[in-house]
Formats: structure tokens, C-alpha cells, sequence
């Protein structure tokens, strides 16, 4: 009898490190799958009505050719500007918006593609698309239709005080409701990282409700600052562009879609005695260091590198029989979803060989298995190996209890 015992408490003591394992492994394999950055989206908000504010819509049209210059389609831009100044009576230029008096840039050309317009911009339709609580008459060409993996700009431009943010001149937009529209994102795992960009007056107050992980923030003055317009055109009339805006798109200019310039750059690059008020970016809530993280994560297209061993017009027969099923499988799956994966499996599959290289020779069976199963990225399959590893353990258990 004690024998029985003692074998059964054996077993139990096997059993649970054993069950403790299997579990880290599935958590572990689950975190990496859903931590892969896949694709981009903007979403660009120009909140004020009125021929005096002709800048700010100049400024939202700026980023919308900046980020699209970048690479991000306009399928995952959603664009929202609450007046049509290109075709106000005032505008000495019909169907056209600069943001410089040299006039050599018409950013209202053939290729603007708005989603929400003019009375369309509100705090309810704003609020809509960041949380994807549409009505179902709602096309998807209306709709943020971000998930997991995906990185999001927010730029919202206008006229802003102490924890809100004006709309149409006629309602706000709080700091909490901002707060709050996150934290919804965050849980419906709308997006894996958020980049908040905002050029108003007291910008950085409406940051002050954020508590959702993985949100970085910049505003363009502190509490108490106003946020200043940068010249103006006299044959417009008005201001065109607003410092803080004019001077990240002066940073972008510079650059084009290969570049790796950081975050950290970009912040940097603002000078308070240029923009007449301190820039202020909040990062408690970012994870990952400023200086590793390429502006194109957020104002770019994910992108995509496919290797070759020889130049296109020299393809061996061998590389040419490779690239074209690497075209067909291109067009079988979402362009899209695929940007990562190619270059993240490279590089797995070279850690992979190096590490069996120098290792191979001295591990034990049970490294090996548990270095195999932390390579699993396929939930199904890891549920699969964990009960054909449990096997060798119910038949033992069925031999003591006998």
C-alpha cells in the first residue's frame, strides 16, 4: 500500500511541472503570433470649420501626402476634414489648397480620396471610427478596419484648450473621451501600437487620461501654450500652415520610404524657439526605445524585401523558378498580412540553423522537444504535440494504478 502511494505521489509530482510547461509554451507562442506588426493605418482629423481656419485643413492634407508618399495606401487612410475650403467663394484659387505661398504644391489634386466631410466630422463619427461601432449602412471604405497587428497614426489638428479638443465649433472632444475610445481599441485589439499627433493649443492636456499600453503621444504645446500658425499668403489671405505642422513636414521632406530615420529624430528635431511652444510627447506608455523605432512604422507602408542570389535581369533557372512561385503565392495571400511574415520566418529559420549548429550535438531529447515546441507559431498544432506529449504519461499512470 504505501508502495501505491508513494507511486502516485510521484506521478502528480511529474504531472504538474509538466502541465506547467505545457502551458508557458501555448501562452508564449500565442504572445508572439499576436505581438507581429503586420500592416499601417492613419487616421487624419481636421476639426474646424470656417475660411479663417484654412490652415488647418492645409495642415491635415499635408500629412495625408506626406503618409501616402510613405507607402500607406489609401485604403487604410481615413481622412476627415470638417470644411471644403478648395471650394469656398473666398478661395482665389478654385479647387485648390496650399500650404505654402509659393503655391508649387496643390495638395487638393486628383488623388484625395475624403471619407468624411464637411457636417460628416463630429465627435460621435470620430469616436465611431476609432472604436468600429458603425451603424451597418456604414461602407468599409468609412471604416477603420485595423486589428491586432496593426500600427495606427492619429493626427487630429484644430482649435483645442485644457483637456479638449474643438469640433466644428460647436462640441468637444475630452481628454476622457479620448481616454476612454483607446482603452475600447486596446481591448477589441484594434491595434498593436497608437501614435497620437496633435497641433492645437494645449495639446499635450489631452493626453493626460491615457492609460492604455502601447500608446506614444506628441502634442505641439504644453498646458498654458498656444499653438501658432507659421506665415501667412496674402493672396489666400489667411494663415496656411501651422508651425508645429510646417516643421514635421519639413522633416519628412527629407526623407523617402527606405529611410530609417527614428522617432527619436523626429522629436528631437523641434525647436522651441521655432515653433514659439514646447513640443511635449508622452512615451509612459510605449514600450519599446524611441531610437529603435523608424518613423515609417507609423508615417510608412510596412515593407516587404524579397532576397534574391542574382540580379533580376541574370536569374538562374533555379532563382527564376523560385521568384515565380513567390509570385503566386503573392497573389493568393493579402498583400498586406504578408509584409513581416517573409522577412520575421528569414530570419527564424537563420536563428534556427545557427543555434542547431552549435548545439546540436549536445542536446538531450528533452531540450530538443521543448526548443521545437517554443518554434510553433500555429496554436493548433502546439495543442496537438501537448496531447501526444501527454500520452507517454496516462499510459504510466494506468501502469501504477493496476
Amino acid at each position: 500500500m504505501a508502495t501505491f502511494v508513494n507511486s502516485k505521489a510521484l506521478f502528480q509530482l511529474l504531472l504538474l511541472p509538466c502541465l506547467l510547461l505545457y502551458i508557458s509554451i501555448a501562452y508564449n507562442s500565442s504572445s508572439v503570433e499576436a505581438a507581429m506588426h503586420t500592416n499601417n493605418w492613419a487616421v487624419l482629423v481636421c476639426t474646424s470649420r470656417f475660411w479663417f481656419n484654412y490652415r488647418h485643413m492645409a495642415n491635415t492634407l499635408s500629412l495625408y501626402r506626406t503618409v501616402k508618399r510613405l507607402g500607406i495606401p489609401d485604403e487604410r487612410i481615413i481622412l476627415m476634414l470638417a470644411d471644403d475650403m478648395a471650394c469656398n467663394t473666398r478661395n482665389n484659387y478654385p479647387a485648390q489648397v496650399f500650404n505654402n505661398e509659393n503655391h508649387r504644391l496643390n495638395l487638393y489634386g486628383d488623388n484625395v480620396e475624403v471619407d468624411y466631410r464637411g457636417y460628416e466630422v463630429t465627435v460621435e463619427n470620430f469616436l465611431r471610427v476609432l472604436t468600429g461601432r458603425h451603424e451597418t449602412a456604414v461602407p468599409r471604405s468609412k471604416r477603420l478596419l485595423s486589428d491586432e497587428g496593426s500600427h495606427i497614426l492619429l493626427y487630429m489638428t484644430g482649435h483645442g484648450g485644457d483637456e479638449f479638443l474643438k469640433f466644428q465649433d460647436s462640441e468637444e472632444l475630452q481628454s476622457h473621451d479620448l481616454a476612454d475610445a483607446v482603452k475600447q481599441m486596446k481591448e477589441k485589439q484594434r491595434f498593436k501600437e497608437l501614435l497620437v499627433m496633435v497641433d492645437t493649443c494645449q495639446a499635450a492636456t489631452l493626453f493626460n487620461q491615457l492609460q492604455s499600453p502601447g500608446v506614444l503621444a506628441i502634442g505641439s504645446s504644453m498646458k498654458g501654450e498656444n499653438s501658432y500658425s507659421h506665415h501667412l499668403d496674402s493672396d489666400v489671405g489667411v494663415s496656411v500652415v501651422d508651425r508645429f505642422t510646417y516643421y514635421t513636414l519639413a522633416f519628412f521632406e527629407r526623407l523617402n520610404i527606405y529611410d530609417n530615420a527614428s522617432l527619436s529624430s523626429l522629436f528631437s528635431s523641434y525647436n522651441p524657439s521655432m515653433l514659439m511652444s514646447t513640443a511635449y510627447y508622452r512615451r509612459d506608455l510605449y514600450q519599446r526605445h524611441l531610437e529603435e523605432v523608424p518613423v515609417t512604422n507609423f508615417f510608412g507602408s510596412v515593407m516587404e524585401t524579397i532576397h534574391t542570389d542574382a540580379a533580376y535581369e541574370a536569374l538562374s533557372r533555379k532563382n527564376s523558378d523560385r521568384f515565380e512561385a513567390q509570385m503566386s503565392l503573392d497573389q493568393s495571400v493579402h498583400h498586406e498580412e504578408r509584409r513581416t511574415l517573409i522577412n520575421e520566418n528569414d530570419r527564424d529559420e537563420i536563428h534556427n540553423i545557427n543555434t542547431e549548429g552549435q548545439e546540436g550535438a549536445s542536446k538531450c531529447p528533452w531540450s530538443t522537444f521543448y526548443s521545437k515546441m517554443q518554434k510553433i507559431e500555429n496554436v493548433d498544432s502546439l495543442v496537438n504535440y501537448g496531447l501526444v506529449a501527454m500520452l507517454p504519461f496516462l499510459v504510466f499512470s494506468t501502469w501504477l494504478f493496476q
